[in-house]
């Protein structure tokens, strides 16, 4: 008996409700904003479970609000669903970082749920008839801004729309936009700059940056989303590595996409290098080495002269005889035959990786200790210790440096700035300090991906021959071959660089991007 009666009373309410609500739509039709807002109060809290009526009256409690001047609290407050209320706690926890992880999360914007499938168009009346009629193609239901102007009939014609197409197209033509309440409601606003401000809904985004980038290019990439979406602030949290924007959620949508997608990882290239070093060496010394020059020794007493002979010499030519004779010393003469020859050979291979337009340096060798200062002398008082200062040393890089840059021109090509140095300790000093040799090449070339190209090739050839002997002598045409010494030193030496690219992910303009319906500057599309 007494769950009878419940039903009843459910009923009677449910039928009053009903009444109250189509009491709304009128008073709301009819422009009093504030009586139809407390009417569909009344409704939502005799029928809490018709949620129609809450967002009826939380659709107009702004301009309510406006209207009537006073800040409704009971009515509005009914409508709300059930929250059991606990004591206040006056302490606070600390924030875990799951909590923080769903702080950063942003909520998702409010989005029609329209029903699905094109439709045609053919409707006259003002803006209100014509978004009305809109909605209610497609299972909506929209409601108006009090400040709302319908304006003039108009004819609106379109085929084969869906939802967005044909509520974009009124919002063109009416000069409105839209702001979804929930997934059925939305509201009609005049297109303004006030109103935009004060019905608009803005919101904060936070943006990782999951790839290492420079601040240069990152500062590129902010100034870019920020100029051509117009944000009005951007920041960016250099710790956390995340960029954070601030906006009108018109602007904001895309210009999330936008930067997501500038934030596509750069192409990766692989470097195969293979440096190849041949030196030869090749030295032939022949001939019969004869004295160019011969001591005299004088056999004679005159002016109390005492002969004697040099015991180096290995015998004596007497020329002439008593007081005038003289000897001329004949030194021991050699026959030379050598030869000499060094081969050598230096294979490097290294394997790089960088991405476009980012430089890979690599070094092959060891680092050699060269003297820049030095003290010489002494220093102090006599008596005192001696005190000197010790050497300074700066370490020269030897062997291999090379330098690589990257420009990837799609998949199928890429163009490298090679810097290779080669360094080396040349055998000679000068005041104590070696001479390095070296050698630098810089040079720009364009390769297919993955085949071998020669970028770099030295070739240093020498050609030397001395021919020593008795002037004279070692020219005369058949005697001077028998009577000189001949030295040939032949020396060759190859330097080839050689590198093969390899794309290892693909360039930005290979993946997919997006295209973005942002209307103008001044008339951005909201998300519907």
């Amino acid at each position: 008996m007494v769950l009878a009666e419940l039903c009843l009373v459910t009923g009677a309410w449910a039928t009053e409700a009903s009444d109250l609500y189509r009491d709304g739509r009128r008073a709301e039709k009819a422009g009093h904003i504030a009586q139809a807002y407390l009417l569909y109060s009344e409704a939502a809290a005799l029928d809490p479970g018709n949620h129609l009526y809450w967002l009826r009256s939380e659709a107009l409690k702004t301009r309510a609000t406006m209207e009537g001047k006073v800040v409704p609290q009971l009515a509005s407050a009914a409508a709300l669903p059930e929250i059991p209320i606990e004591e206040a706690d006056t302490t606070i926890e600390a924030a875990t970082a799951q909590d923080l992880a769903e702080a950063r999360k942003p909520l998702p914007p409010t989005r029609l749920k329209a029903q699905a499938g094109r439709k045609d168009f053919d409707v006259k009346g003002d803006a209100k008839v014509l978004f009305q009629a809109a909605a209610k193609a497609f299972g909506l239901d929209c409601v108006f801004d009090g400040d709302y102007q319908a304006g003039k009939t108009i004819r609106f014609r379109i085929d084969q729309a869906d939802y967005r197409e044909a509520l974009h197209a009124l919002e063109a033509a009416t000069g409105s936009f839209l702001v979804p309440i929930s997934e059925r409601l939305f509201l009609v606003v005049k297109d303004t700059p006030q109103k935009r401000k004060e019905e608009e809904p803005f919101v904060a985004v936070l943006i990782p940056v999951p790839e290492a980038t420079s601040t240069q290019d990152l500062t590129a990439m902010i100034t870019a989303v920020q100029q051509s979406c117009g944000i009005q602030k951007v920041g960016w949290d250099s710790q956390r590595n995340m960029v954070v924007m601030r906006d009108a959620i018109s602007k904001i949508l895309p210009a999330r996409q936008l930067f997501e997608d500038l934030l596509y990882p750069r192409p990766q290239i692989q470097l195969e290098m293979t440096m190849l070093e041949v030196d030869k060496n090749d030295m032939v010394e022949y001939g019969l080495t004869l004295p160019n020059s011969f001591p005299i020794a004088f056999f004679t007493t005159l002016l109390h002269n005492v002969p004697s002979i040099p015991s180096s010499l290995s015998g004596m030519l007497l020329i002439g005889g008593g007081q005038s004779m003289i000897g001329l010393g004949i030194v021991n003469s050699m026959l030379v035959a050598t030869l000499s020859r060094s081969d050598s050979r230096n294979l490097l291979h290294a394997t790089l990786r960088s991405i476009d337009n980012q430089p890979a340096t690599l070094h092959i060798g060891q680092k050699y200790p060269i003297l820049t200062s030095s003290y010489v002398g002494t220093s102090g008082v006599a008596g005192a210790g001696v005190v000197q200062p010790a050497p300074s040393f700066t370490f020269q890089d030897l062997g291999l440096s090379l330098k690589v840059t990257p420009h990837v021109h799609g998949t199928e090509e890429v163009t490298l700035s090679l810097e290779a140095e080669f360094k080396l300790l040349a055998g000679a000093a000068l005041n104590g300090i070696p001479v390095i040799s070296n050698r630098s090449l810089k040079s720009d070339v364009t390769l297919k991906m993955g085949e071998w190209a020669v970028v770099a090739g030295l070739m240093e050839d020498q050609d030397a021959r001395t021919i020593a002997g008795i002037a004279g002598i070692a020219n005369i045409p058949l005697l001077g071959p028998l009577m000189r010494t001949t030295t040939h030193n032949k020396e060759s030496d190859q330097v080839v660089i050689l590198l093969k690219p390899t794309l290892v992910t693909p360039p930005p303009d290979q993946g997919l991007t997006h295209v973005f319906r942002m209307g103008s500057e001044t008339r951005p599309l909201t998300p519907l």
